[in-house]
């Protein structure tokens, strides 16, 4: 006959075995969405760069857009390094054809992200865009003029056209982009 204390103690030890195996699992799905992508050829890439390479792959994957990608498609499935000289485009592909695509060139002071996925609305966009801004440039920005923007015609036959915002420094600019009326991707970028 069993122990009535050994008896009462299974139960709870094995709903605690259960929420200890549940917690990991979560903790390991929360890790494995923000598991940076690793370009094959980062070995390919000088020595000179690979300080900036890493600085952008941190910048680009601690900020918004990164996160509302991971957030609605999991983590990237693929990610490239490209550099030439001092110039660096780094791009991920998620699932569904969303895209992330960052690049920089220090010599001119030019930075740029752009976003492409569907199922954003205006609000949501506008709302990443100012996020990328302060993210990029601090809490005060570069002075985008979140109120006025330029509508700018790109192709007649689909119906693409920008909503672009302007900013006051380093031609500092946000760029909310269309394909008949739905919100197709999200370009940030600047140059100094």
């Amino acid at each position: 006959m069993a122990c009535p204390v050994l008896a009462r103690a299974r139960p709870s030890a094995a709903v605690f075995l259960l929420a200890l195996a549940f917690l990991s699992s979560e903790a390991s799905w929360a890790r494995n969405q923000t598991t940076q992508c690793s370009p094959s050829n980062v070995a390919d890439v000088p020595a000179s760069v690979q300080k900036e390479f890493q600085e952008l792959r941190k910048q680009v994957e601690a900020g918004p857009f990164y996160k509302e990608l991971v957030r609605r498609f999991g983590r990237p499935q693929r990610c490239q390094l490209d550099a030439d000289g001092e110039k660096i485009a780094l791009s991920y592909a998620f699932r569904n054809n969303a895209h992330l695509d960052a690049r920089t060139d220090p010599s001119i002071e030019y930075s740029e992200q752009r976003t492409q996925f569907s199922g954003l609305n205006g609000e949501r966009a506008l709302a990443l865009l100012k996020k990328g801004e302060e993210d990029s440039f601090g809490r005060d920005g570069c002075g985008i003029d979140w109120k006025r923007s330029e509508d700018e015609s790109r192709d007649e036959r689909d119906g693409s056209r920008a909503a672009v915002f302007r900013g006051n420094s380093c031609n500092c600019q946000a760029r909310i982009i269309y394909r008949r009326n739905a919100v197709v991707a999200l370009v940030l970028s600047s140059s100094c």
